[in-house]
């Protein structure tokens, strides 16, 4: 445990960052990147504020007691480490086959808010489009035939996403959830359902639910002594030995809340009808992307984490292979 100026001098340690000067390496490979498919980071944009957030953080990292001791670090490094995830990807990804392919969505970047690690208050359109984008990127690490649906021009005969993986074509729907009922929670796996069925090159889908605003990321990263940080007590932030078991623990419980609501709202009979017959898995993959602590020898650091639940309605162990693949992906962004 420790107070913001350790943890701004061990955040080299996390593992996914060597240092502060590579991350500032990463914003301007990254802006290189986005120049050569014609794309500039516009000036007061959500894309120029998160790269900006990077630099600024580089900034404290050489002078890490301009840091306030009573600041909750937790959102800038939220801020920093969904973006790093962004850029990460996108530079080390910048020559497969299908990346050009993906500029569209690239565009968006300037337009929605890009980091998918915290609560969205308002349904965005081009935000939801990066979250399309961010799934696509992880698959490229399996596939080498991704494509994504255009963002403006969609025909409605294709998924989100589609990718060929082991032979077969997979549609994914990616959908944000905003609401809190099971209700909207089934009414976004209907449509998502519906397009992988419509959509005539997939052979088999499933819906991808973008759990950002149903897991609470705070608890995924407490504050110890939150009763005293409150009464003016500097923060005390939690770390972990393991931080992407406390994390999975966590996003398990979740899962299995939203699943119980979803069933006591709709009927499990009312939910298995509507995979009846359908290209689309009896469940869905809850995408989470969050931070946490991990504890180190120099003391605590913040961690990414990039993971997969698995809600299921009916048996999916036939296609566990797959999902694994996709989740060992998706920890590949943030390793």
């Amino acid at each position: 445990m420790t107070t913001n100026p350790n943890i701004h001098r061990n955040f080299s340690q996390t593992g996914q960052a060597a240092t502060y000067l590579e991350l500032e390496r990463l914003v301007y490979a990254f802006e290189e990147v986005l120049k050569r498919l014609g794309i500039p980071i516009q000036a007061d944009s959500e894309l120029e504020k998160a790269c900006c957030s990077v630099l600024e953080m580089l900034g404290k990292s050489q002078d890490v007691y301009i840091c306030d001791p009573q600041e909750d670090i937790r959102h800038k490094f939220r801020e920093v480490l969904g973006i790093w995830v962004f850029l990460r990807q996108i530079v080390r990804l910048k020559d497969h086959a299908c990346f050009p392919k993906f500029a569209p969505h690239l565009a968006l970047l300037n337009k929605g808010t890009v980091v998918q690690n915290t609560r969205a208050s308002l349904c965005q359109e081009a935000t939801n489009k990066i979250f399309e984008l961010l799934f696509a990127l992880a698959l490229l690490d399996i596939s080498n035939d991704v494509i994504l649906d255009h963002p403006s021009s969609a025909k409605g005969d294709n998924p989100d996403v589609l990718a060929t993986i082991d032979g077969q074509c997979w549609g994914f729907a990616c959908k944000t959830i905003y609401g809190s009922s099971g209700r909207t929670f089934y009414d976004n796996l209907k449509k998502g359902v519906e397009q992988i069925e419509a959509a005539p090159k997939a052979q088999i889908g499933t819906v991808v639910m973008n759990f950002r605003n149903i897991i609470s990321h705070d608890k995924c990263w407490p504050i110890l002594n939150e009763a005293e940080y409150r009464n003016g007590a500097e923060p005390i932030f939690s770390a972990y030995e393991l931080p992407a078991d406390f994390v999975t623990s966590h996003v398990s419980e979740v899962v299995t809340q939203k699943h119980n609501q979803i069933v006591a709202e709709i009927g499990l009979p009312n939910i298995m009808k509507l995979f009846a017959g359908k290209k689309a898995l009896p469940g869905y993959l809850a995408y989470c992307l969050t931070c946490t602590g991990r504890g180190t020898a120099q003391g605590p650091v913040p961690r990414s984490i990039n993971m997969l639940g698995v809600g299921e309605f009916g048996n999916l162990q036939a296609h566990q292979g797959i999902i694994e693949k996709i989740n060992s992906a998706l920890h590949e962004c943030s390793r």
